[in-house]
């Protein structure tokens, strides 16, 4: 079983959530202990249903989107033991700290149904990670339209992109819109990413209200 995907006790997570004291007990051999619970004025400990698995523009799962709206940040190295333990309907608890417009950047995410957890850790191995010039060599032209569904921000709150009500994701530099961007509210973009079986994801290259109405992002 992967490191970064093992079953812990329900006690345990709630002595996470609530910050009560445990006594130290040794992990299990191959097995890293769960990160230790972020500071009282950054805690946040949630629970919901899982309304779709969140991607960047590489594909890579880095969040959920929660049923009641909540969005959850996570590492995209974690990706894959991500989806591996969650799936859209079912039912997390997130411990980690709360940023900015209701979202929480997860220390774990645990699948209540069956125990699953995925805890935030480093990149395994020696590996390193592809360069950007390597990496962009993935991406695909891309373009979205519809209504905003959900407004999408970094850990100061800034603004770095959307969610549209069919799911399609669109990321841009913070903050880097003319006009400020609200739910319900007709967006398009075109760039580059993604379209995958868990959705789609792009980094905007232009965007407008419209696709016929687009306007760039960056000077050629």
């Amino acid at each position: 079983m992967p490191r970064h995907l093992v079953s812990v006790a329900a006690l345990t997570l709630t002595l996470i959530a609530t910050g009560a004291e445990a006594a130290p007990t040794e992990p299990a051999a191959g097995l890293r202990p769960p990160p230790p619970p972020p500071g009282p004025a950054g805690r946040a400990a949630v629970e919901g249903q899982v309304q779709r698995l969140l991607i960047n523009p590489y594909g890579e799962v880095d969040g959920l989107r929660l049923a009641d709206g909540g969005i959850v940040r996570f590492p995209p190295h974690l990706s894959d033991a991500l989806a591996a333990a969650v799936k859209p309907g079912d039912a997390v608890r997130v411990i980690g700290r709360a940023e900015n417009r209701g979202i929480v950047k997860a220390d774990a995410i645990v699948n209540v149904a069956t125990g699953q957890t995925v805890f935030d850790q480093p990149l395994a191995g020696d590996g390193r990670p592809l360069p950007p010039h390597l990496r962009a060599q993935r991406l695909q032209p891309q373009q979205v339209e519809g209504l905003v569904d959900a407004v999408l921000s970094g850990p100061r709150g800034e603004v770095n992109g959307i969610i549209l009500a069919d799911g399609a994701i669109v990321r841009f530099p913070p903050d880097s819109l003319s006009q400020p961007v609200q739910p319900g509210t007709p967006f398009a973009a075109a760039g580059l990413g993604t379209r995958n079986a868990i959705g789609t994801s792009l980094e905007a290259l232009s965007v407008g209200t419209s696709l016929a109405a687009l306007q760039p992002l960056y000077d050629r």
